[in-house]
């Protein structure tokens, strides 16, 4: 009986294999994505003097479209049962279960809508959606629902209000594991953000923490809501903020860490999210163990948000690498951002725990750590 029931099981889970190997596949990255990454991995490689950037040719909008900061989704299609006045409400529902368990939600723009395209999402999984359409009268209709799978590696976010956001995610590090998705953003500032921008990021992404890098914003609070944690710090970019604002980072971290220990995600920004953004990122980044080319990498794809004229190439970052391996020993890049943080006082404790709960490696992650003392609970801005 017990064979019987194995092999009963076998057949089953061998049927659903096959059932999703003919679905389709959706690249979370958008063409022009795909094209520079490639590029740019095999050209870098071979280009150490920093000589040569590659994305002004893929920030092509002739080529490849417009907004390519955004990432490419899953279009679905439905026909209405009835005309827009009566519809309350037209809900798409995304799970990575058939169930619908832990779901994103989305709702189009006008409830006449009869296409939305799906993002946001994880790669390499499998996900289940449902459109449905709710009427005034309470009555609801499933139009249609399907399965579709995710492949690619940079998670760019669309954040209605809110421009070049992305997830840290993804990225292979020095440690032999990828960064973890889905705990920090990076992202252009948030002062516009729209209603469904904040249930997107809030809700969906769980973004329940805001960092300011700004001098000349004049907030006090987040536009994403009450519920939102939400710090300003001024900052500067590049080689300069790396030798003479050194004051801000170790403030930036010991932030972020506490709000990773009560389980909020927090995403970072400047104004446009390059500069400012991208030299806090590029600490980060080098902590975690990410490579020099693909620090690049990153740092580039901001380019996507411009026209080709305004662009951000790798150049400026050879200077801040140099200046990183002084800290040494020079050919372990890691440990060279590891004594970078030291040197500005953060504890092997702390570091250990960002490195533990963003690769997901136990022997980094301590049960008994405590969060920063509250000489760093901060309530007052910089």
């Amino acid at each position: 009986m017990t064979r019987k029931l194995f092999l009963l099981f076998s057949l089953f889970f061998a049927v659903q294999m096959l059932a999703h190997d003919d679905i389709e596949t959706v690249n979370i990255e958008n063409r022009a994505v795909q094209a520079y990454m490639a590029d740019a991995k095999r050209t870098y490689a071979n280009d150490s003097d920093y000589s040569v950037s590659v994305i002004v040719q893929y920030n092509n909008t002739d080529k490849y479209g417009t907004k390519l900061y955004r990432p490419q989704g899953k279009e679905v299609f439905w026909t209405p049962t009835t005309d827009a006045e009566n519809i309350d409400e037209i809900r798409i529902t995304v799970a990575d279960n058939e169930y619908y368990d832990n779901p994103y939600t989305f709702n189009p723009d006008k409830t006449s809508a009869t296409s939305y395209v799906i993002c946001n999402l994880l790669p390499n999984k499998t996900y289940y959606y449902k459109v449905e359409e709710f009427l005034k009268d309470s009555t609801c209709n499933e139009r249609t629902s399907g399965v579709f799978k995710t492949t690619g590696q940079v998670r760019m976010i669309q954040v209605r209000g809110c421009s070049n956001v992305r997830d840290l995610g993804g990225w292979p590090t020095q440690y032999g594991k990828p960064i973890i998705y889905g705990k920090m953003f990076r992202s252009g500032n948030l002062d516009n953000i729209t209603a469904i921008g904040r249930h997107d990021f809030v809700e969906n992404l769980g973004v329940t923490a805001e960092l300011d890098l700004r001098k000349e914003s004049k907030k006090t609070k987040s536009p994403m809501g009450d519920n939102v944690r939400y710090l300003r710090i001024a900052h500067g970019g590049y080689l300069s903020a790396l030798k003479n604002r050194k004051d801000v980072y170790p403030k930036d971290l010991k932030w972020i860490i506490a709000q990773l220990q009560e389980g909020r995600n927090v995403d970072w920004h400047c104004a446009i999210g390059c500069d400012r953004c991208g030299t806090l990122c590029f600490l980060i980044e080098g902590l975690l163990g990410v490579s020099e080319l693909d620090i690049c990498r990153d740092y580039e794809l901001s380019t996507f948000m411009f026209p080709r004229k305004n662009k951000r190439v790798r150049k400026p970052l050879k200077d801040m690498f140099d200046y990183i391996r002084t800290f040494g020993p020079s050919d372990n890049l890691a440990k060279c951002f590891y004594n970078y943080w030291l040197s500005l006082g953060m504890k092997r404790q702390e570091l250990d725990y960002v490195i533990g709960v963003m690769l997901d490696i136990p022997r980094f992650k301590e049960e008994n750590y405590k969060a920063p003392s509250s000489d760093y609970d901060y309530d007052y801005y910089y």
